[in-house]
């Protein structure tokens, strides 16, 4: 009855209201068919932070480089270069609309991250170089609020240099609080030779290899939520370069791909190293594309130096498909694990039900022996292994769109309502605590979001998760109430758990932002007694800093984040911070922090 009644409780509370502008983080979130931040690769937005930075230009680039994005799916990628043969460069979203294979939903999602620049007349393609520069440098000091003595700065650089034509190149340094001396602590870089008429790249340094739906080779980490229809069909992206400020992800090493016909041969070599042996992962990949299907066949081995020789502690090989029919997407994969001779698949439709409405569905077998290294499909649980599943989930529009106040054109826009719902239904058949085997995990999620006018949204997110071991519930409500006239935004969360015990969590956070400067202030509690109810709430921050912290125990924070166009070729970064634990019997030590970021781009 208790859990009932916090429902009912913030469901009473969400019909008051909700209104924000699209913020970036908000793009980057529907871009990628998740409901919350918190449910965010930070890897994936430090990319797609840099692409709302500098919007690829598509109308420029390349089938290689239109997939390596993220953005579209071979099939898409392909669709708009048949297109751009045809008729000409891409002058409008209206008439991006119409491309196979796009729509107005998906044009909608993906315009804040492309531009439609063009040298030409209608009718003809663009073609020509310029080069680009980017200069980021960031410092970052923090210190506990007893002691006057702050610890020992964090701080990073990044410079790129992109040109449209063959060539770019980038590199990455960056040092945490934790790192022993003042020296970077990691660094990341590459450089990256485009072969004429995009046949294909060479690169040398930092990339990323993603293939398939990530079974076998997919470097990164994967959301464990498939909360909407748009995060069900990962877009393969194959090798592209990497510059991120820790390098975390990344593979080091040469790495290229070649086009020949409907066939692309990707093949790479990276070092691989660990406290106590090194070693190197040879990988290739060779796909088939046809006019809307993919198939590719993924093999990859690690080779490390052990006493008395050479062992292998991870080889796989996998054989993947896509597939796009009158709108229907169609995805599978299977992988073999040579070192344990175990097979993992998956297998999965996204598929319109009616007008403004989509579907989707996945079933997932993962056995216990599959190692889950170098895989990051779609799950349940924190790894791609001891794992048996199927997930459903549907998502509807209602009404037309609405341009935001102040704001216009797409990117800037929203239903005027909308819905969604997914249910996972998980069996992990060796057991995750005690002696009992096939313990299960149902995960259920909905959300509602309203337009009101067009400066007021209202958006309820209910969630429920059901295991047989530990915690058998855990509950949470989410109810967002803000009031927006641009350039001008408050926003009101309240979020409550209950698991162990109940949780609570609000903030009040008032912003200003327009084209050349932004600010934002918020004041937030949170009641938190036991680590099970532990509430995420993403904290907002420079480009580059993904910032999801867990809020635990009793206390409040305060954080002042801002940012200044001082030039059409500079912008600054700045956030300060302070949290406190006044309401605890147990003294636990606060924090208070202050960021400075500074970016050029020439």
């Amino acid at each position: 009855m208790r859990r009932i009644g916090i429902i009912l409780l913030f469901l009473l509370t969400a019909i008051v209201t909700r209104a924000q502008s699209i913020s970036d983080i908000d793009r980057i979130m529907r871009l990628e068919g998740v409901s919350d931040p918190e449910e965010l690769d930070p890897y994936d937005v430090e990319r797609l932070e840099d692409l709302l930075r500098h919007p690829l230009r598509i109308n420029y680039a390349s089938l290689s480089k239109l997939e390596e994005s993220g953005l579209f799916t071979h099939y898409q990628a392909v669709s708009f270069i048949d297109y751009r043969s045809r008729h000409g460069d891409v002058l409008s979203y209206s008439e991006l609309v119409y491309v196979d294979g796009f729509g107005a939903a998906f044009v909608e999602r993906t315009a804040p991250f492309i531009s439609l620049e063009s040298a030409s007349v209608p009718g003809m393609t663009s073609s020509g170089s310029s080069s680009e520069h980017e200069v980021t440098m960031k410092i970052s000091m923090k210190a506990p609020i007893e002691s006057a003595v702050c610890d020992a700065p964090s701080y990073a650089l990044k410079y790129i240099l992109t040109n449209a034509g063959q060539f770019a190149a980038g590199i990455a340094f960056s040092r945490s609080y934790d790192a022993d001396g003042i020296m970077p602590e990691t660094m990341s870089g590459h450089i990256r030779y485009d072969l004429k008429r995009g046949q294909g790249k060479i690169i040398a340094g930092d990339f990323n290899a993603r293939f398939g739906q990530g079974l076998a080779l997919w470097n990164g980490m994967s959301v464990g939520s498939q909360t909407s229809p748009s995060a069900y069909m990962k877009r393969s992206s194959g090798l592209s370069p990497s510059s991120s400020y820790t390098g975390v992800y990344a593979l080091r090493g040469l790495a290229a791909d070649f086009a020949f016909k409907r066939f692309r041969l990707s093949a790479l070599i990276a070092v691989e190293s660990d406290q106590d042996d090194s070693g190197i992962l040879p990988a290739a990949n060779i796909a088939y594309f046809g006019r809307s299907a993919q198939v590719s066949v993924t093999h990859y081995a690690t080779f490390m130096s052990a006493s008395g020789g050479m062992k292998i502690p991870d080889m796989k090989t996998s054989a993947d498909l896509a597939l796009c029919i009158k709108g229907t997407d169609l995805f599978a994969e299977c992988a073999y694990d040579w070192t344990s001779g175990s097979y993992a698949a998956l297998a999965g439709a996204v598929f319109p039900a009616g007008e403004d409405v989509r579907m989707a569905a996945m079933i997932r077998f993962y056995p216990s022996g599959y190692s889950p290294l170098r895989s990051a499909a779609a799950r349940s649980t924190s790894k791609c292994t001891n794992e048996h599943a199927v997930s459903f989930s549907g998502e509807a529009s209602l009404g037309g769109w609405v341009s935001l106040k102040g704001k216009e054109g797409y990117g800037s826009s929203v239903r005027k309502a909308s819905c969604s719902f997914s249910v996972d239904a998980a069996c992990f058949p060796d057991p995750k605590e005690g002696e009992d085997p096939h313990d299960i995990q149902i995960k259920a999620n909905t959300e509602c979001t309203v337009m009101l006018t067009e400066a007021i949204r209202l958006k309820l997110k209910v969630s429920e998760r059901i295991r047989s071991w530990g915690r058998l519930f855990r509950t949470e409500v989410r109810t967002d109430i803000a009031y927006m006239t641009y350039p001008w935004n408050v926003t009101l969360r309240l979020n409550t758990v209950r698991s162990d015990g109940t949780g609570f969590l609000a903030y009040l956070e008032g912003g200003y932002k327009t084209g050349i400067t932004a600010f934002y202030l918020r004041q937030g509690a949170f009641l938190v007694d036991s680590w099970d109810d532990r509430i995420y709430s993403y904290e907002r921050d420079a480009p580059g800093s993904f910032n999801v912290p867990a809020y635990y125990g009793r206390g409040v924070w305060t954080s002042f984040n801002a940012s200044w166009r001082f030039a059409r070729w500079g912008r600054m970064y700045a956030r300060a911070g302070v949290l406190a634990y006044p309401f605890m019997q147990r003294k636990k030590p606060g924090k208070a922090e202050l960021k400075l970021q500074f970016t050029f781009d020439i």
